[in-house]
């Protein structure tokens, strides 16, 4: 059998390498960056671990004997699943592996715009301090939180928030109003959401549905005085509406882990109004080892005729 990793930013794949070899398989691994390096890398390979390369329909057609493509993350907008399970090519993923980093960071960011950290922190470097010169501080108990998704860092994020009094609203249309009463959650409209929240955190996948999702009309119906966090896509947001919400005070703050591919990220860095960190949410020593332990072990599964654990449905 002969495994391709088609690219990668790991500081090592000894993982992968010891897992393949284990079982007397070849690795052969490559940092393609175009459709035709793929294309030749992937060509007779039986399976592929994929990165943020992108596996459409045409790298797809030209994969002689591939059984399985695993991407080496939890979004798979990256695969043309369709097109691979039209060949009978398996998809997977791996769900699992940094729910709680995931969650911790957008905590994080939200208490960072709660507690005006970076004024305060930008102050406490002057002397003599001066609260006088603090932008307004409100209390986080009895605030509402909104969630834009519900999937499995939605929910633990929802667990953490609740801790600290805040009142969590939900929109998720595939969210059941049996787990939103178990969970302690409200399930909403998307208007709804944007007209109660006083903090958006985002957690949904990329699609048809949710592209853009958040645009003019949106921040339109927000509060002045809310945030938006973004630790899921960047295309969930229309950066040019959102820089637009901003400047103009229809909202109070963005913190974004990720930034739409779509738009220029200039008019992004050092904007004063947004925090910005780069795509680190996920990050731990321990989320990249499982990660990669989780994601070769699926590969040899589907290889040996097992169901890998993180099989995505052609639906």
């Amino acid at each position: 059998m002969k495994i391709v990793i088609t690219d990668h930013r790991f500081p090592s794949i000894d993982q992968e390498t010891r897992a393949i070899y284990a079982i007397g398989w070849n690795l052969v691994v490559g940092q393609a960056a175009t459709e035709d390096e793929l294309v030749a890398l992937c060509r007779d390979a039986d399976g592929v671990l994929a990165g943020r390369a992108r596996i459409n329909n045409k790298v797809i057609s030209e994969m002689e004997r591939c059984r399985i493509i695993v991407r080496y993350g939890i979004g798979v907008e990256t695969i043309d699943v369709a097109a691979a399970w039209a060949r009978g090519i398996m998809v997977a993923n791996v769900p699992d592996y940094c729910i709680d980093e995931v969650s911790d960071h957008a905590l994080a960011l939200l208490l960072l715009m709660s507690r005006q950290l970076l004024a305060a922190m930008a102050l406490g470097g002057k002397q003599p301090w001066s609260i006088a010169k603090m932008p307004p501080v409100h209390r986080l108990r009895g605030q509402v939180c909104g969630l834009f998704g519900f999937g499995r860092i939605g929910s633990l994020l929802a667990r953490k928030v609740l801790q600290l009094g805040m009142r969590v609203i939900v929109y998720d249309p595939y969210l059941q109003e049996k787990r939103a009463a178990d969970c302690g959650v409200e399930s909403c409209s998307f208007d709804e959401l944007l007209e109660f929240s006083d903090f958006i955190s985002l957690h949904a996948p990329l699609n048809s549905e949710t592209y853009h999702r958040f645009d003019e009309t949106s921040f339109l119906k927000m509060k002045a005085a809310a945030s938006i966090i973004n630790t899921a896509r960047g295309e969930l947001i229309d950066q040019a509406a959102l820089l637009a919400a901003l400047d103009s005070g229809k909202i109070a703050g963005a913190a974004l882990d990720v930034l739409d591919s779509t738009a220029a990220a200039a008019s992004v860095i050092n904007h004063p109004k947004i925090i910005l960190t780069p795509h680190s949410a996920w990050l731990s020593e321990e989320a990249r080892a499982t990660l990669q332990a989780s994601a070769v072990a699926q590969v040899i599964a589907g290889l040996k005729g097992e169901k890998p654990y993180g099989l995505i449905s052609p639906a």
